[in-house]
């Protein structure tokens, strides 16, 4: 029952020298034990716009900065992330960028429900869906 359900927490973050470069985006529905949507939530973080490409972070954007959401109550949820970059490397040389790792950590309630690494490419940026169900 929807009565007995925990909300889902969702966060993000990377400690490259390279996150800055990108722009990022959560967006999650929630769903009860039946499959039916019964929230939405987003959360955006945004650097630069695409091919403004600044020569470096903004001292206004944390090096190390993390974006999170909290959903309603719910039994599972359906999470997309998406990583684009605004700014690329510099000097073209692909070999020389490799991917970076993002976290991202999801909790329902008190319980971690999901802790996983995933290598962003550092010319592509990344689209990631997950989905999680309440432990």
């Amino acid at each position: 029952m929807m009565e007995h359900a925990e909300k889902f927490r969702v966060e993000i973050q990377s400690r490259s020298d390279e996150w800055w470069r990108y722009n990022a985006a959560l967006v999650c529905g929630a769903f009860d034990e039946s499959g039916r949507r019964v929230g939405f939530a987003s959360a955006e973080s945004r650097v630069a716009e695409p091919g403004e490409s600044p020569a470096r972070r903004p001292e206004t954007i944390p090096a190390h900065r993390k974006l999170s959401l909290e959903t309603v109550p719910c039994a599972s949820i359906v999470l997309y992330i998406y990583v684009i970059p605004h700014t690329l490397p510099c000097d073209g040389e692909i070999g020389g960028h490799p991917p970076f790792p993002l976290q991202v950590r999801i909790s329902c309630g008190d319980r971690i429900v999901c802790d996983e690494r995933y290598s962003i490419n550092q010319w592509g940026g990344a689209s990631i869906e997950l989905r999680v169900s309440r432990p």
